[in-house]
């Protein structure tokens, strides 16, 4: 019978403080009543005394922390006992106060007890309302419980109709929404796409709508065939198409990494980055720089100037072509195709 109790006293301490502590919390609590009581010897029934008085927690005040005026968690006084005490002391003083306006000649003795039987009114009363707030908060967490597991089932709901919604695109059922091939060949498109702008934003006259347009199926087609020469070299003809269409992205990846890293060495030998280039090297020479600190600093220059322009071309051909959408003419100022 004792060691279920320890166990349990053992579950209700890991609740509180670290599990790994709990032990040894418990037996300071013991080696405490056993010190009240005046030692072990004294103890004349130790299973009557351990379930009733030396395993049980003593919280003096309301805070669950609490064991004898101490918390458990830290070892120091527990804070809320003081509350506790103080309030106790003004609801005496105030009770006190009470009988001395409606008894003032009352005898000592009897102004005591009335006081005395006042007082236990005010506790049952209080222990009352303290109940009702107990019942209401317990009621309160179980609503919330009850709208937590609520919305839990709901989103569980929605993610399992999200799994088996079928594919926006080839309506393969249980797809989540889009299948892998259908994503693998989404991704192929943005990035051929990508590709395509990377090269004409640097070569286009984008003042000029139908070369843009004329340029842009130029390098698509021209795209699309490196994509597919590229995929047959690394899969092979007879390959199985699910590893095509996961090879196919990946590539079309690389592919677009080539064009941008073209791109940069198209701009870097641009008017506009030379002069960068040569502003920063000549500004870290006035600074008194070594000829090898001031060719870091233009390199670096360049390549921050270079890919800044790159993604201002790529802006610019974008609007271009949402103007030309829109059928509204151009207001591009005529920037000349990049020449390195």
């Amino acid at each position: 019978m004792a060691l279920p109790a320890v166990e349990q006293a053992l579950v209700v301490l890991s609740g509180i403080v670290d599990p790994a502590a709990a032990p040894q919390i418990l037996a300071n609590r013991l080696t405490d009543r056993l010190r009240e009581v005046g030692g072990e010897a004294l103890v004349r029934d130790p299973m009557g005394w351990l379930l009733g008085r030396g395993l049980l927690q003593r919280p003096a005040c309301p805070d669950r922390r609490c064991d004898d005026g101490i918390r458990l968690d830290t070892g120091d006084d527990c804070p809320s006992c003081g509350n506790v005490v103080h309030i106790r002391r003004s609801l005496r003083a105030r009770v006190a106060a009470a009988v001395e306006a409606d008894l003032p000649y009352v005898l000592p003795a009897e102004r005591r007890s009335e006081i005395g039987r006042r007082l236990r009114k005010e506790y049952v009363l209080e222990e009352q309302r303290a109940q009702l707030r107990r019942t209401r908060t317990e009621c309160e967490v179980a609503q919330r419980r009850q709208a937590v597991a609520q919305r839990r089932a709901l989103e569980e709901d929605v993610q399992e109709a999200r799994r088996q919604a079928p594919c926006a695109d080839c309506g393969l059922p249980g797809s989540a929404g889009l299948c892998p091939g259908c994503s693998y060949r989404r991704r192929t498109e943005e990035l051929v796409g990508e590709a395509v702008d990377l090269a004409v934003a640097v070569r286009a006259d984008l003042s000029d709508a139908s070369a843009v347009a004329e340029l842009t199926r130029q390098c698509e087609r021209d795209t699309r065939a490196l994509l597919r020469a590229a995929c047959e070299q690394a899969c092979g003809p007879d390959a199985d198409p699910r590893w095509i269409a996961f090879t196919t992205p990946q590539i079309a990846q690389q592919i677009l990494d080539d064009r941008r890293a073209a791109a940069l060495r198209r701009l870097l030998g641009s008017q506009d980055v030379v002069a960068e280039v040569d502003a920063a090297y000549a500004a870290c020479r006035r600074r008194r720089g070594s000829e090898e600190d001031a060719d870091v600093v233009a390199e670096a220059a360049g390549r921050r100037t270079a890919e800044y322009l790159l993604r201002q071309y790529v802006g610019e051909l974008h609007a271009a072509r949402q103007r030309e959408a829109a059928g509204r003419p151009a207001v591009c100022a005529g920037r000349a195709p990049v020449v390195a």
